[in-house]
C-alpha cells in the first residue's frame, strides 16, 4: 500500500465556458510549494452528466508547474446536483483518460493502454477512480453528495470517504513530464479524465452546486495550507478550501 501523504482539498470556481459549469482552483501545495491549477467542467445534457477533470498546472498564472510530488496530483473531486427537492440517482457509465508509465530518467511512456478506456473502480484492487453518492460534506450553502477519487480521503469520515475500494495515488492526474523519484515508475493519468453518468433526466446545469472540492495527494488531514483569502477559506478539520461561484456565461 502506498504511504500516506498530506493533501489539500481546495474549492473554487470561475465563470463557466459555454455548455458547462467550470470550476477552477489555483494554489500552492503546503509542503512542496508547487503551484497547482485544477479545472472541473460539469455539464448535463439529456440523461447524461459529464465531468472533465484537468490538472492544468502547466498553465498556472505564475508559470508552468509540472507535477513533482504526490501532493501535486489531482486525486479526488466532490460535487453536488440538487434541484432544491431531489438529487438524481446517478449510474457511473464511463471514465477515460490517457495513462502514462512515468520515468524520471526519460520521457514518460504514454503508449501504455492499461485501463485507459475504463478508469472506473468497482472492486478492491482496481486502483483507478471510484464513484460514491453517499457523502454529506457541507460547504457554504451546499451539501456535497457525490464524489470521484483514486485516493482514500479517510479523514473525511464521519461524513463519508472514498477509501472502501481505492487508496494511494495511482491513476491520479498529473501535469508535465515526471522528473522526480517519488513519482517514478507509476501509472498516472496525464492531463485530464472524462467521467459520465446516466440518470440526470429532469436536471440541468442550474442544478449543479455553487461549491466543489478538489483533493490532492492521499490524506487530507495534515496541516499547513490555507488558501489565499481571495481563493478560499480553511474550514473545520482537515484541509478544506472554499470559494464561491462568480456566475455563468
Amino acid at each position: 500500500m502506498r504511504g500516506f501523504y498530506s493533501a489539500v482539498l481546495a474549492l473554487g470556481l470561475l465563470p463557466a465556458s459555454a455548455g458547462a459549469v467550470t470550476f477552477v482552483f489555483e494554489g500552492t501545495t503546503p509542503d512542496t510549494l508547487v503551484d497547482v491549477r485544477f479545472e472541473a467542467d460539469l455539464s448535463i445534457v439529456g440523461d447524461t452528466l459529464t465531468l472533465i477533470l484537468t490538472n492544468d498546472s502547466m498553465n498556472h498564472v505564475d508559470g508552468a508547474s509540472p507535477s513533482m510530488n504526490p501532493n501535486d496530483l489531482l486525486t479526488s473531486f466532490y460535487f453536488d446536483v440538487f434541484d432544491g427537492v431531489n438529487r438524481p440517482t446517478l449510474v457511473y457509465t464511463g471514465a477515460s483518460g490517457d495513462v502514462c508509465l512515468t520515468d524520471m530518467n526519460a520521457a514518460d511512456d504514454c503508449s501504455v493502454t492499461t485501463n485507459e478506456a475504463d478508469l472506473r473502480a468497482f472492486v478492491a484492487g482496481d486502483r483507478t477512480w471510484q464513484f460514491k453518492d453517499t457523502f454529506a460534506l457541507v460547504f457554504g450553502s451546499d451539501t456535497l453528495t457525490f464524489g470521484v477519487g483514486t485516493a482514500g480521503n479517510n479523514s473525511l469520515s464521519p461524513n463519508g470517504f472514498m477509501g472502501n475500494i481505492v487508496d494511494g495515488f495511482d491513476y491520479g492526474i498529473y501535469a508535465g513530464d515526471v522528473t522526480t523519484s517519488n513519482l517514478d515508475g507509476d501509472l498516472l493519468t496525464t492531463g485530464s479524465i472524462t467521467y459520465t453518468w446516466s440518470g440526470a433526466t429532469g436536471y440541468d446545469d442550474a442544478d449543479i452546486a455553487d461549491e466543489v472540492v478538489f483533493g490532492l495527494g492521499t490524506q487530507p488531514d495534515s496541516t499547513g495550507f490555507v488558501p489565499e483569502p481571495s481563493t478560499g477559506l480553511l474550514l473545520g478539520a482537515g484541509l478544506l478550501g472554499m470559494a464561491l461561484r462568480r456566475g455563468k456565461r
